[in-house]
């Protein structure tokens, strides 16, 4: 047979298994692993207290694309992009929460748990938790002293070119009192959490915990330590009749190994999180995880 003739056959018989082979390739979907994510916040009853120098810290921001576990309507829209809450019978940590709760020297603030894709961190949502008790209106937090003496220009060109270690004259007083009252008049908040917060799970080649959490506790007193401070002259002088709530943070990147039960804490509060892959169940037909998700407020 003409030595050309079989060069052509041989060729028509791979042809389809090459455009077959193209085919499935091209038609392939790119499988993103899920994982149940499940922790715990707990404070330290016996913390101490009188001694600690605390600055002041601000509460963490939400940013525009989160999931809030506390909004049903921040959780039916994040379930586009793969997210759900976990059933509470299928929470591993619950015989740690038993113990936790029969403690004395603990006080559980947020058991929780759900379920997300293994995405980078650009791409992931945050979730934002929240806990333990609501203050009151009595109450007001650190945030508002923060952002009333960084919002004076006068006090801030008087740090900057003077330091810190200086008195505040009459008509300073007075100006900063008379902000506060109208700000605090103006502001009416619905009440803040003790504990409040985001969580970020992330992956890229290792599981990436990112934690910006607040524990917010009353300061009762001011630190004498901190009288020297232009700010916390101040909160001494004119603050006595506020119970403002100071935010004890935890700010925090670890990286996570599925299956283990880490632990990160300050001398306030902890949490324990457990990260598991999630498997789903056989005959389960779940529809395609978008890579970019969408705001869920």
């Amino acid at each position: 047979m003409d030595r050309k003739l079989l060069t052509v056959l041989a060729l028509a018989m791979l042809l389809p298994g090459i455009g077959l082979a193209q085919t499935t390739t091209a038609t392939e979907v790119e499988v993103v692993p899920r994982y149940d994510v499940e922790i715990i916040v707990f404070r330290n009853i016996q913390a101490p207290t009188s001694k600690e120098f605390i600055l002041p810290v601000s509460s963490p921001s939400k940013g525009d694309k989160f999931l809030d576990l506390s909004s049903a309507k921040s959780v039916a829209a994040a379930g586009a992009d793969g997210y759900e809450l976990i059933p509470p019978d299928e929470f591993r940590l619950l015989d740690i929460v038993a113990r936790l709760v029969e403690s004395s020297r603990y006080e559980l603030l947020l058991h929780a748990g759900w379920r997300q894709p293994g995405l980078e961190r650009d791409k992931v949502l945050p979730v934002w938790i929240r806990g333990g008790r609501i203050y009151g209106n009595e109450y007001t937090s650190i945030d508002s002293q923060i952002e009333l003496i960084e919002s004076i220009p006068q006090l801030n060109s008087k740090q900057q070119n003077e330091g810190q270690d200086f008195a505040f004259d009459e008509q300073t007083l007075e100006s900063i009192e008379l902000q506060l009252l109208e700000q605090q008049s103006r502001k009416q908040h619905q009440g803040l959490y003790e504990l409040e917060g985001k969580i970020t799970i992330a992956l890229s080649r290792y599981l990436h915990t990112y934690t910006d959490l607040v524990l917010r506790r009353p300061r009762l007193t001011v630190d004498p330590k901190l009288r020297n401070a232009a700010q916390d002259s101040y909160l001494a002088a004119y603050s006595a009749d506020t119970r403002i709530l100071n935010n004890h943070a935890l700010k925090e990147h670890r990286r996570m190994r599925s299956k283990n039960l880490h632990y990160l804490d300050n001398p306030e509060f902890a949490l324990l999180i457990l990260i598991t892959p999630y498997e789903v169940p056989e005959n389960f037909e779940e529809a395609p995880i978008e890579s970019e998700p969408s705001a869920s407020e």
